[in-house]
Formats: C-alpha cells, structure tokens, sequence
C-alpha cells in the first residue's frame, strides 16, 4: 500500500497536478483524515481557501502532525515566495529550514511551484525528504 500524503487546504494546483506527480511517486494523496501518520503534509499558500487562512492551516498541521514533513504548494514566483512564504513560516516552524524545489535545495519544508513538479529533480527532493 501506497503511503498516504495529506493534501491540506487543497487548491485546485493541489488537486489534480500535485495529485498526479504524487501518485506517481507511489503516494496515495489524500483529502480526508489519513488512517495513519502521513508521509507528508502538503499545503497551499493560495490567498483564499474554504479551508480557512495559509497561516491558521499551518497552525494546525503544526499541531496535528508535529514531525512530519510539511510541503507548501504555491503559485507565487521564487523570488516573492521567499519573502512573504518565507516569512510566514519562519514565524509558524521558527529553526526549520525551507527549501525551494525550483532552486534544488532541500530543507524541512519544501516550496513547491506547478513548474517544478515536471522537474525529475523535484521527485529527488520528494523522496529525500519523506524518507
């Protein structure tokens, strides 16, 4: 059985690419509560989500799944990225070090874009990083 991956606050870049690239990585995305500890915990940093705001969804992942390694999907440019992503979660994970799948670097948590998910090297980080 596939090891299952926690698509919280799902926008649609999550749903259906991020689903795909996941899947065949050999994870099992998911949206509902994982029946066990995930793999991983993928968010979207999207302005507006049903699921509420970026920083109170981080909050709770942070609480939820303490340890596990965090994913932030977002839309937003690199170089924007780390600045205000940056920012907000040095605020939320204070000592984590953020990697950017764009750039190749690893870190506790890893900044996503759709561009990079066609990267095999993006897959690399993936798997380093949920091991």
């Amino acid at each position: 059985m596939a090891k299952e991956v926690l698509l919280a606050r799902p926008h649609p870049f999550i749903r259906k690419p991020m689903t795909e690239f996941l899947t065949g990585l050999g994870f099992s995305p998911t949206q509902d509560a994982p029946r066990s500890r995930p793999a991983a915990v993928v968010v979207s940093s999207s302005v507006t989500s049903e699921h509420g705001a970026f920083e109170d969804v981080l909050e709770s992942v942070k609480k939820s799944h303490s340890g596990v390694p965090l994913v932030v999907a977002t839309l937003v440019k690199p170089e924007l990225a780390k600045g205000s992503i940056g920012r907000t979660l040095a605020s939320v994970f204070p000592g984590k070090k953020v990697g950017y799948a764009g750039e190749g670097t690893a870190g506790d948590i890893l900044v996503v874009r759709p561009d990079d998910l066609a990267n095999s090297r993006t897959g690399q980080l993936f798997r380093q990083m949920l091991k």
